[in-house]
């Protein structure tokens, strides 16, 4: 067992050159065998939970009494390189660390792992300190990119905690609330006709063009009347449209996804949609309409989250940040994470990690070195104030 306060930035690095992407083989397999290794040759207790096949969630504890527990939560996948050259080769320049998953987020999982370890030590019984009044938990979650399945298998596993930060990246500010998302397939199916004749047709593509103009003219201007004090407005858009086989063809077949962005208490977006679709295509001879919920959004319900600034761990984080002379005021964050399903399985959440989501994703990923640095600090800090007398 290594006493040693473990590298934030050796640690991110060796997490960034193990790819655990949609591509690659295995997926995070590696990754999490990787941290398991790693928190047992620092004395924690880590465990593997099967996600789908070799894909498993890391689960590391420090147990404490029988206060309320602290989780510390993030996700071991991050997106293909697409277009980032030598994204899984981690490199240093100008103070920052550049690689896939460096702001989103193998920096602040790292930086998780990294208090723990220190809090291990800290409370090692050699030192004859005074055990923790509530356990101290890691999650690490497969397939938060691609549907959110790693954290439905730990909330439908028992694994639970009365509190949770999650770190994805908000530049080391407390996030109190994020947006929930649903994202709909419309399906269109008309009648076939020859282009030279179309009144024998009924095209799918020209009701899809209406659909289009309605959700982007009145649906938008409905739900913008629907506002958080910390989150903005509900939004919606058109991502993807997509029907019809060649110029001269009626379209018998049209498909319009859309991404709905919800603040909390805006609860109805798929219902809203349905109506719309149906106000438009109800009645018309020939036409066909299916408007459901896409996988990656309803099979982990992706709602939105908010944490009252009152409570316990929010008071906890926002000191942590003050202490460490960073901005203390909360955020709310536009995207939705892994912490929507948690505050939904009744555990108290917030968001807290270190990188701008600006540069997550796109060829630009980094995050800076001091930020690192300074997330280690903060999670030990929250981890201190609500699991030590």
């Amino acid at each position: 067992m290594s006493a040693e306060r473990p590298d934030v930035l050796e640690l991110t690095k060796r997490l960034i050159a193990i790819e655990s992407h949609a591509e690659a083989p295995g997926r995070e397999a590696e990754v999490g065998r990787f941290l398991m290794r790693w928190f047992h040759d620092r004395g924690i207790d880590a465990d593997l939970l099967a996600v789908d096949g070799d894909r498993s969630n890391v689960i590391a504890r420090i147990p404490g009494g029988g206060g309320p527990s602290l989780m510390l939560c993030g996700h071991l996948d991050t997106v293909p390189a697409g277009d980032m050259a030598y994204a899984f080769v981690p490199r240093v320049e100008d103070g920052v660390l550049r690689g896939r998953g460096a702001c989103d987020m193998k920096g602040a999982v790292a930086a998780m792992a990294c208090a723990l370890a220190s809090i291990q030590t800290e409370h090692a019984p050699e030192r004859r300190s005074a055990p923790l009044e509530g356990d101290l938990l890691f999650l690490g979650t497969v397939d938060e990119e691609t549907g959110g399945l790693g954290v439905k298998a730990a909330i439908d596993a028992g694994i639970r905690a009365d509190r949770a930060v999650v770190g994805e990246p908000t530049d080391l500010r407390v996030a109190l609330a994020h947006k929930g998302a649903c994202f709909v397939r419309i399906t269109l199916i008309g009648r076939g006709a020859h282009g030279s004749c179309p009144e024998r047709g009924i095209s799918a593509v020209s009701y899809a063009t209406r659909i289009v103009r309605a959700v982007e003219a009145e649906l938008r201007s409905v739900i913008a009347g629907r506002t958080h004090r910390l989150l903005g407005r509900s939004t919606v858009n058109v991502g993807r449209v997509c029907g019809g086989t060649q110029p001269n063809i009626v379209a018998e077949r049209c498909e319009i996804d859309i991404d709905r962005r919800t603040v909390p208490g805006d609860d109805d977006a798929l219902a809203e949609i349905r109506e719309l679709v149906e106000g438009i295509c109800s009645g018309v001879d020939g036409l066909a309409s299916d408007v459901e919920e896409m996988a990656m959004t309803s099979v982990v319900p992706h709602v939105a989250l908010e944490t009252s600034p009152d409570a316990p761990l929010a008071r906890a984080a926002i000191a942590a940040i003050a202490s460490n002379d960073l901005p203390a005021e909360p955020i709310g964050v536009t995207y939705w994470t892994d912490g929507g399903h948690l505050a939904a399985s009744g555990i108290e959440t917030v968001v807290l990690g270190p990188g701008e989501i600006a540069n997550a994703h796109g060829p630009s990923d980094r995050v800076p070195i001091e930020q690192l640095r300074a997330a280690v600090d903060v999670y030990g800090a929250i981890a201190r104030r609500l699991l030590t007398a």
